[in-house]
């Protein structure tokens, strides 16, 4: 049994030196991810469409030449007559009610939407990350007290053993115990490597099998204030300025709508070759529509584009709601986890005064291995309970400073 012990140890310190040569921190894993996001890298092929969709908007509006070519056939009592002639035909569009303007205008702004379709995306793996990353240090941690434990374990049975002090049955307590804390080792040993993989699938990251992470170095937030924390997150979110773009298409979109009720007016100039004429024909025109009666597609557009403006301002509303009570439940949040890390470091500190107390008693025959066994497992708890609010006390406090703009 201990030589099983002190070998699985032995590997393990063999493969903290061996491994970890490639350190990433928090804000290496966020850049990278961010560069290597699939999401972003299809919305930034997806965008490249929406500046040729504008190219195509001016072009529409130019000039059309077509070379054109028709068969005609007249008759009548006598004879049939053909008249093919062929010839270039020239449209223009001389006036839509300024239906150009607005759909250019309705072309940039999504354009400048795509922009922060791409930032969504980014910030998407941003969060991501944030969450893999501490739960991989937490399970760090978890798994480095576990180690201390068992070390100060082997310790003690070690020096109670020389000394004989332990029966057999409690020589055999503390190898059982033991024994259970090579097992716990193992499982947060590989709830850690699992932890790094999926941060390394999270920011797409497959080539580096030495990949280790650095500790969050302690900081403070720039903003704990909900007056201050909640404009700045209105300002860093890009999902509503997003969704204000939204709204700006939408009432582009109802201009584009009510000029389809306006006169628009075309000129038309056509050179041309008959077959049975000598020379060539001209033709020119000027075209002027305006629809009178049946007028319901054109309203039924201007009143679609109404609809999907005012969901846009609701959805704008609903989105600030909840932009709101995120920020709110964060800043909670925070202050709850930073009062429990306290108490929990309080806690700690007096279960290791009493652990101190029960090993002495256990040395000098004073106690019994199940009282001890009680004190320890009290005072593991509190450490493996310390880490775990470390870092989820670190995690709200990264979160507010994603929230407000800050880089983390």
């Amino acid at each position: 049994m201990k030589k099983h012990i002190l070998l699985y140890l032995g590997l393990f310190y063999l493969g903290q030196t061996v491994t970890a040569q490639n350190i990433w921190s928090l804000k290496e894993c966020i850049a990278y991810g961010r560069a290597n996001s699939f999401e972003a890298s299809e919305i930034k092929i997806l965008n490249a469409s929406y500046k040729e969709d504008r190219k195509s908007i001016r072009a529409s509006y130019l000039p059309q030449y077509n070379l054109v070519a028709n068969g005609a056939f007249t008759a009548n009592d006598n004879a049939v007559a053909w008249n093919p002639n062929a010839g270039l035909e020239i449209n223009a569009l001389l006036y839509s009610g300024f239906r150009k303007k607005h759909e250019l205008q309705k072309a940039d702004l999504i354009i400048a939407q795509s922009q922060y379709n791409i930032a969504i995306a980014e910030n998407n793996v941003e969060m991501q990350v944030l969450y893999a990353y501490t739960e991989a240090l937490t399970k760090k941690g978890q798994y480095q007290v576990c180690i201390d434990f068992y070390e100060k374990t082997r310790q003690l049975y070690d020096e109670c053993s020389a000394s004989k002090l332990l029966s057999p049955a409690d020589g055999y307590f503390f190898e059982v115990l033991l024994q259970q804390d090579c097992q716990e080792i193992e499982s947060l040993e590989q709830q850690y490597a699992i932890a790094l993989l999926k941060i390394r699938q999270t920011i797409n990251l497959y080539d580096d099998p030495d990949f280790e992470i650095a500790e969050i170095p302690s900081f403070t937030p720039g903003h704990t204030t909900l007056d201050v924390a909640y404009p700045l997150a209105l300002i860093a979110d890009p999902g509503i300025s997003s969704n204000q773009l939204d709204i700006d298409i939408a009432r582009e979109s109802s201009q584009i709508a009510k000029t389809l009720l306006l006169p628009s007016i075309n000129l038309r100039y056509t050179p041309y070759y008959e077959l049975h004429k000598s020379g060539l024909q001209h033709y020119a025109g000027l075209q002027i529509s305006l629809p009178v009666f049946n007028r319901t597609v054109q309203k039924t557009a201007i009143e679609k584009a109404t609809i999907q403006g005012l969901f846009q301002e609701k959805q704008l509303d609903n989105q600030k709601e909840m932009l709101w009570n995120a920020v709110v439940l964060i800043i909670s949040e925070l202050k709850n986890r930073q009062s429990l890390y306290e108490i929990s470091l309080t806690t700690l500190k007096k279960s290791t005064r009493l652990l101190n107390d029960s090993e002495e008693k256990l040395k000098n025959k004073n106690t019994y291995p199940e009282a001890y066994l009680i004190v320890r497992n009290w005072n593991k708890q509190c450490a493996l309970d310390s880490v775990a609010l470390k870092y989820q006390t670190i995690t709200q406090a990264k979160l507010l400073d994603f929230y407000t703009g800050t880089t983390l």
